[in-house]
């Protein structure tokens, strides 16, 4: 269980007044609520060209963070706020993540094509990146290779929800495998969105949320039941451990 999951399964807000995950529950300041055929999506929105996201996993004594308390102490600690944080893909029990990161330009874990079982493995699967000339895109794995621009924060998961204006091809309409589940696109005007369902979802329903409503042609899944999302004043109500992390960082 983790940060926010009282708007997934009912947990109560520390501090806050509401206490389930009923559709008038109070929405922290700073996300919007998306409902798409029947369901609702907590979302954050993000301008690469304007704002500053990034990513984090380790600090610059090579501790993991782990947890979005200690994210924010760090970044509070350099005089910078943390605004918006959420979970950046699939790591192993060790904090390691299972394919690429890259963190201010620098490569901590390299790009993983191998085959295998599970979300991440499910091809074709895809890289999440901001580049130099602060423009985001979602690309699949082999293309990643081929960018002429570097990446200056990258990170990679799968399976890819939309790919060039295509839902994935192994993903079934009407599928009975619904999870909590979130996800990152970058729309057609360049906007970042972020968005983590409220209740379980199955992908093709998760992929039609950013193929349809919020015109991304290119989307990632990035995990699971795990998944939460975070914006100051929220108390982690159950502690867990993350990989590595998104952080929208203000000065």
């Amino acid at each position: 269980m983790s940060l926010l999951r009282w708007l997934l399964v009912g947990l109560g807000w520390c501090g806050l007044a509401a206490t389930s995950a009923r559709a008038t529950d109070a929405v922290p300041a700073g996300l919007q609520v998306a409902t798409f055929r029947g369901q609702e999506f907590l979302v954050r929105t993000v301008d690469p060209a304007k704002e500053d996201v990034r990513l984090f996993w380790k600090d610059e004594k090579g501790a993991v963070y782990g947890d979005f308390p200690a994210l924010d102490k760090a970044v509070s600690e350099k005089g910078e706020r943390l605004i918006f944080a959420a979970n950046a893909g699939m790591f192993e029990p060790d904090n390691r993540p299972v394919g690429l990161l890259v963190q201010d330009g620098t490569q901590l874990a390299p790009l993983n094509l191998k085959d295998g079982t599970g979300n991440f493995y499910m091809k074709p699967n895809g890289v999440f990146l901001i580049n130099e000339k602060h423009e985001a895109m979602v690309v699949g794995t082999t293309s990643f290779q081929t960018l002429l621009t570097p990446a200056i924060w990258a990170t990679q998961s799968g399976p890819l929800l939309v790919h060039g204006g295509n839902i994935h091809p192994d993903f079934i309409e009407d599928s009975k495998n619904k999870k909590i589940r979130s996800g990152v696109g970058v729309a057609k005007d360049g906007m970042i969105v972020f968005a983590l369902s409220r209740s379980p979802v199955n992908f093709y329903d998760f992929a039609q949320l950013f193929l349809t409503k919020f015109k991304c042609d290119n989307a990632l899944y990035l995990d699971g039941e795990i998944s939460a999302f975070y914006v100051p004043g929220i108390a982690d109500v159950t502690p867990h451990q993350f990989g590595p992390m998104f952080g929208l960082i203000g000065k």
